[in-house]
């Protein structure tokens, strides 16, 4: 129980640097519990701002690249509801921002229960689909 409660406390001691640090504030500001990685061209933080999850990448120049967040259904704009709607029940959403580029990853089941990745851009059209 102490390894487990040590770990939850202490980041993962991952040091991503001034840069990255102080760009994460600026675009992220009040976030909490944030645990970075070390990925091949990048770093990423995965934190909760909001009770929201939140995924974000930064260039080791401290650039943020991308960020993901998990969305609420409700908050799915319409035409990206009907669309994904029209092909079956909406399990899962996130909501991707790259260079203010809107896309929405939908996990979506259909009648006989098959499952499907679905990316759609944020006015609707569909720019992959895919079987899970």
């Amino acid at each position: 129980m102490k390894s487990y409660l040590k770990k939850v406390l202490e980041s993962n001691g991952i040091d991503p640097g001034k840069v990255c640090i102080n760009s994460f504030e600026r675009n992220f500001e009040g976030a909490m519990n944030v645990e970075w990685f070390n990925r091949d061209a990048y770093y990423e933080a995965v934190f909760y701002k909001n009770n929201l999850e939140f995924i974000a990448n930064f260039s080791p120049e401290g650039a943020l690249l991308e960020y993901r967040q998990n969305l609420a259904l409700q908050y799915l704009p319409e035409a990206v509801r009907n669309i994904a709607q029209s092909k079956g029940e909406i399990m899962n959403c996130v909501m991707k921002n790259a260079g203010n580029s809107l896309e929405y990853e939908l996990i979506v089941r259909d009648k006989d229960l098959n499952r499907f990745l679905i990316i759609l851009s944020e006015i609707g059209k569909l720019l992959k689909e895919a079987a899970l």
